[in-house]
Parts: structure tokens; sequence; C-alpha cells
């Protein structure tokens, strides 16, 4: 009884010391870091990576968010700027996504792309090619219960995929949750040789994001409702859902002064 309660110990002990730097090893031989924050410093002669938490880069920012929009191409901007801003400061590779399908009554659904498993891998696969043109290698995260859809067709958009898993040790990166560590397989090397300098400024690219992900839905009621970072029950009545504060002056105008916004999709099945 001694002895597990001096395991439990020490195990606890590794998990404070490295709460927000994940150690990486390979054949028992350490790499680098996986960093669960931007705010950690970085030695550039390790392998550094980082676990992308979108509300780092914005705090309004989510992946719901990238799944209302109807332009790609705003997603590829933002991870292609992200990407060469991360390999700027020194990152190699970077871990992000969620191959969940949203449901009603999940919690925190700001954390899931979509209901459909199409928008879940259309997003995640323009995310990867955004962040592989910028020099950072893109590694998808594949948590418990994932959704077999949304795998079969990111693999098949993609092809070749590094996956980083806690549930399948041979064939992905491992996320081993006991020792808090991750192992990496033989073949992986979880950097890119090349560049792409910084295109503009991410601000702007967010700003766009939130400009277009206003999704306007429902066609009951005389006057819209609105719903900030929430869903309505009945997406029959008259709805409009946005996800920033920066956006209300656009609602407002398109309320008060009936011009045209281009909705985002709905990207919820009830």
């Amino acid at each position: 009884m001694k002895r597990f309660y001096l395991v439990i110990l020490i195990i606890n002990i590794f998990l404070y010391s490295f709460g927000e730097k994940i150690p990486i090893f390979k054949e028992n031989n350490f790499l680098g870091y996986l960093n669960t924050s931007l705010n950690e410093s970085l030695n550039e002669e390790i392998i550094n990576g980082y676990w992308l938490d979108l509300k780092e880069i914005d705090s309004e920012l989510n992946y719901f968010v990238l799944g209302t929009l109807n332009s790609y191409d705003l997603i590829f901007e933002f991870s292609r700027e992200l990407g060469s801003q991360l390999k700027e400061k020194g990152y190699d590779f970077i871990v992000f996504g969620n191959l969940k399908t949203l449901k009603k009554g999940n919690e925190d659904f700001l954390s899931y792309i979509s209901s459909s498993p199409f928008i879940a891998s259309q997003v995640i696969f323009i995310m990867l090619r955004g962040f592989e043109t910028s020099g950072i290698f893109p590694i998808v995260y594949l948590g418990e219960d994932f959704d077999e859809n949304i795998k079969k067709s990111l693999d098949q958009k993609a092809g070749k995929i590094f996956y980083l898993s806690s549930i399948k040790y041979t064939s992905y990166m491992f996320y081993d949750k006991i020792t808090n560590k991750i192992i990496l397989n033989e073949s992986l090397n979880p950097k890119l040789f090349w560049d792409l300098p910084k295109n503009g400024n991410i601000n702007d690219i967010i700003n766009k994001i939130y400009n277009n992900s206003i999704v306007i839905t429902g066609w009951l009621g005389e006057n819209y409702k609105l719903y900030y970072r929430d869903l309505p029950q009945n997406s029959k009545e008259k709805s409009i859902i946005y996800f920033s504060k920066k956006v209300e002056y656009i609602i407002r105008d398109f309320i008060e002064k009936n011009i045209n916004i281009v909705s985002g999709k709905k990207n919820w099945d009830w």
C-alpha cells in the first residue's frame, strides 16, 4: 500500500512539473516538449510543439466559429498566418482539431466544429494545409470516441495524416496520460524544413472570420432573437447567432437599416 501511494505521489509530482510542457520521447530518448501554452519559453535546440488553444489566439475564437464559415479561404489564411507566427517563435509542430460531431445537449458546443462530419473534416483539412504551407508540421488530435466518419473523410482528402492519440500506440504519436508524456514511433520526425514569412495581421483575419460567422436562421416570429455564443433551441424561430462583440454594430445595422448580411453556415442539426 505504501508503494502504491508513493507511485501516485511521483506521478502527481510529474504532472505538476510538466503541466504546460509535455515531454516527448523516442526510444527512451528525450526530444523536446509539446507546450500547452504560448507563454512557455522555448529551447531551439529541441523539438517544440504547441497544442492549439484558440482562446489563446483570441479570447472569443473557437472551432465552432470556423465551422460556420462559407469561405474556406479565411480558414486557410488564418492557419497559414498562425503557423508562420509559431514558426517565427521557434515552434516545429502543432496539435489541433476535434474529430467529434456535435450533438444536441453537448456541453461546451463551441469546442466542436459541426454536427456534420463533412464540414468538420473539411475545416480540419484546410487548417492542416494552411499549417503545412507555413512550415509548421500539422498533427491532428484523435481523442477518445472520435467520429469514424470524420476520420475517414479526412484520410480520403489528405492521404497521409499524422495523429496524436491516447488510444492507439503503434500507428500514431502516442500520448500516455498516466505518465503525461508523448512517445514517437520510429518513423515520425515532427518538423518541416521550410518557413513562410508572415503575410499580414492575424487580427485582421480573425475580424474577417467574425464578420463572416454571423448566422441568420429561422422564419417564425416578428423580430429576430439575438444569441451571443449560444444556440436557439428551435432554429425555426427568427434568430441571429454571433460569436464576437466586435460584430454587434453589423447586426444593429442589419436590423435597423435593413442592410444585407451574407449569413454563415448553420452547422448544427437541430
